[in-house]
Parts: C-alpha cells; sequence; structure tokens
C-alpha cells in the first residue's frame, strides 16, 4: 500500500513500477518524519481504500480500474494478513481510518521517539496528509484552530508537564494514556490572548475566544478530534 514517486514513476515496496491512479494516493508521514515546527511534504504515499472501517471497496473496481487491478494482481499479499480485524471484511480493507484522517490540518506528535515535540502537519495541494500509526494527532478542519493548539502544546509548561509524567526508560513514551492527560481547558486558562497574538500574526480576539468556546463544550468531534 506504500508507493514512492522515483525518476518520474510510482514503485512499490516491492521495487516494482506501478500505474494507478492519483485519487486514492496520500502523502504519508511516519513518525520519523516529525522533526520540523510545521510540514506539508513527504517521502511516501499510501493507498486508502476506505474513509470508514468496514466500508464496501467495491466502487474501486468500478472508478479507478488500475488501482483495482494493481491491488487485484496483489490480493494475495492482502490475504495472508492474519489479524482478526480483516476477518470477514471487504477485500482491500484498512484499519484505522475514519472521518479524522481526512482533516485538512493535523498536530501530530511521535508515538516512537522521546521527544514531546508537536508538528503542524499542512495538507499538500488542499489534500490532507496521513499519518501511519506509530503517530499520535489533533484533526481540525480549521487552521486557526490547528495553529493555536500547536502553540499550546509546544509551551515550555506544557512540555515540562510532558516530560514529568513520561517514564524516561518506557519502550514506548508517548503514548495515547499519556496525551489524553493534556488539559485543553487549563492551559487555554493559563494564557493570554496578547501572548497568542504576538507568536501567531493571525489569531485574532473572535478565533482565540472561539477556540475556548470549543474545548469547554462537549467536543465536535466533526470539528475536532482530540487524542
Amino acid at each position: 500500500m506504500e508507493i514512492e514517486w522515483f525518476n518520474g514513476h510510482y514503485l512499490n515496496g516491492l521495487n516494482e513500477k506501478v500505474y494507478i491512479e492519483t485519487d486514492l494516493l496520500y502523502g504519508l508521514l511516519k513518525s520519523s518524519d516529525l522533526k520540523k515546527h510545521q510540514i506539508n511534504s513527504y517521502r511516501k504515499l499510501v493507498i486508502i481504500t476506505q474513509k470508514r472501517i468496514g466500508q464496501d471497496t467495491g466502487y474501486i473496481k468500478e472508478h479507478y480500474p488500475h488501482t483495482f487491478n494493481y491491488l487485484n494482481k496483489n490480493k494475495q499479499h492482502f490475504d495472508k494478513r492474519k489479524s482478526v480485524i480483516y476477518k470477514g471484511k471487504p477485500d482491500f480493507s484498512i484499519f484505522g481510518v475514519g472521518d479524522y484522517s481526512f482533516a485538512q490540518y493535523k498536530v501530530a506528535i511521535s508515538g516512537l521517539y522521546k521527544s514531546t515535540h508537536f508538528t503542524l502537519v499542512l495538507p499538500d495541494n488542499n489534500k490532507p496528509i496521513m499519518l501511519d500509526d506509530t503517530c499520535y494527532f489533533i484533526g481540525f478542519d480549521n487552521l486557526i484552530f490547528a495553529r493555536i493548539a500547536h502553540y499550546l502544546l509546544n509551551l515550555d509548561f506544557t512540555q515540562q508537564f510532558l516530560k514529568s509524567i513520561i517514564f524516561p526508560d518506557s519502550k514506548r513514551s508517548v503514548t495515547k494514556d499519556v496525551l489524553m492527560r493534556i488539559d485543553f481547558k487549563k492551559i487555554y486558562s493559563l494564557i493570554d490572548y496578547n501572548l497568542v497574538h504576538n507568536s501567531i500574526n493571525e489569531v485574532d480576539k473572535e478565533d482565540w475566544e472561539k477556540f475556548g468556546n470549543l474545548i469547554t463544550k462537549k467536543i465536535d468531534s466533526e470539528q475536532m478530534i482530540l487524542f
């Protein structure tokens, strides 16, 4: 499912040339890619066959014949997958996919490294970039909200808090349980708007207050998906 663009054509993991439509191809980031403050580039692409778990994949044959031929040619590799999550599911199913996967803007962190730095992931030509299962992220459809969250998460006292609750000897220091302990409402209450505006010029007072209202209410999964 992972493809690379090399010398004017696509290559898969078997170093074979791949001829497919681009609609189901999305940029893909892994933990090792999340080193910058902000990113909208990638080394690899991935074929995304579903927008939700269990979605019928029959549409691929009708609308994307080259992609279907490629997937069908490699069907034996899909059939070898042992995990129960694929049992009884449509051909070429994937896991860990949902509305949040297609959020235009993401604030992401690696789950493999000791660093607690968060990266702002921007779309490539209005197409969202995907992250693999070694990463955690919050998804947004509003760039200003994404920038605010990114700013708050990288504040010194947020970073100090994370480091204080992480076991440095853990195989995976950054986990879902660790990230779930982040209290956006608390961080928001400690920061003055003027400080934020000085760091992010495009954030006005109304944006800041809207963000505050969002995180003090029950979160709407269509607007903001928390860790």
